[in-house]
């Protein structure tokens, strides 16, 4: 009897439990349609705006082409007088200094008087002259001072040219040569100007591990100072990349370089593979032809409205 009441619950529960299984399976069902979405989600490969937004937001259409990409070594490097133009005055007695007419910074003529010194021996004064026009950038001596012979109390530079010598470390040794372009640049200055690496120390110092490459600059206005430290791009190589764009056309998009190609009156964001670049350009290898419109300027906004709606595309599913 106990059996078949045992049985008879059995059949009575399991409409209850068919239906429990049938809703399980549905869940399951919907979570992966709903990962199926995820997956559309990822598929989002394209952008539509309208031209007055596309101009609020900056972005900018052109070709890709032919560009000269530069590689370029950064070195440190120091404006220094030009040694061929500093002459280091001293007297030629020893003696007391009776007068001083030059200062720092005054700019004297060749032969100039810059100082008087009475002789020890005999008493007699004689004067210390300017052996070339320039400025005063050195001054060791005061009224009534005592100097010695081949001490020097002056030294006088022409600075309408100078130096700048840049530290070439070892590791870079082989690409810096003379005759190479240099772009020389003070601080925040992106505008430095160019000038030719004219000379390189044949050893290298024994206490910085560095060779010297220099510049010769003219320096007519006064604008390089010695003792500024600046920052020299040497110009190691220069290559035409068949299809190039601005550095700022690529974005990365699931991991991955793409860059919007206009398609159909639509932005459509497309895998590249890229090479070497510069601070301007970046060389396409594959996934990009000459002559193709890309956005060149404001791609990362069209990146962001991307991923936005990749969002709101599987937010809505």
């Amino acid at each position: 009897m106990m059996r078949r009441s045992n049985l008879l619950m059995v059949l009575l529960m399991l409409p209850a439990m068919l239906a429990w299984t049938q809703v399980r399976g549905g869940v399951d069902l919907a979570h992966d349609h709903d990962h199926d979405h995820d997956h559309d989600h990822d598929a989002v490969d394209h952008v539509r705006l309208t031209p007055a937004v596309q101009a609020e937001f900056g972005i900018r259409v052109a070709a890709a082409g032919p560009a000269l990409i530069e590689q370029t070594v950064s070195l440190p490097g120091e404006v220094r007088p030009d040694a061929d133009r500093l002459v280091h005055i001293t007297p030629r007695y020893d003696g007391i200094v009776t007068e001083v007419r030059a200062e720092l910074g005054d700019r004297v003529a060749a032969g100039q008087v810059l100082a008087v010194v009475e002789n020890d021996a005999t008493l007699a004064p004689y004067s210390l002259q300017a052996g070339l026009a320039g400025t005063v950038i050195g001054k060791h001596l005061v009224r009534g001072e005592a100097v010695g012979r081949g001490e020097a109390v002056y030294v006088v530079a022409d600075l309408s040219r100078v130096w700048v010598d840049l530290s070439v470390f070892q590791r870079d040794l082989a690409r810096v040569a003379p005759g190479q372009t240099v772009r020389l640049f003070l601080g925040h200055d992106l505008t430095g100007p160019e000038a030719t690496i004219s000379y390189m120390t044949p050893v290298v110092d024994p206490e910085t591990r560095t060779a010297t490459a220099r510049v010769v600059l003219e320096n007519a206005n006064g604008r390089w100072r010695p003792g500024m430290f600046l920052t020299g791009e040497v110009v190691v190589e220069r290559r035409l990349a068949a299809v190039a764009v601005p550095v700022g056309a690529v974005q990365t998009v699931h991991g991955e370089p793409v860059v919007f190609v206009v398609e159909a009156d639509a932005f459509h964001a497309r895998p590249v593979r890229v090479g070497s670049n510069d601070a301007a350009h970046i060389e396409i290898i594959a996934g990009l032809a000459a002559g193709e419109l890309v956005a060149v300027a404001g791609a990362f906004v069209l990146k962001a409205e991307l991923e936005k709606a990749a969002f709101d595309d599987g937010h809505h599913h």
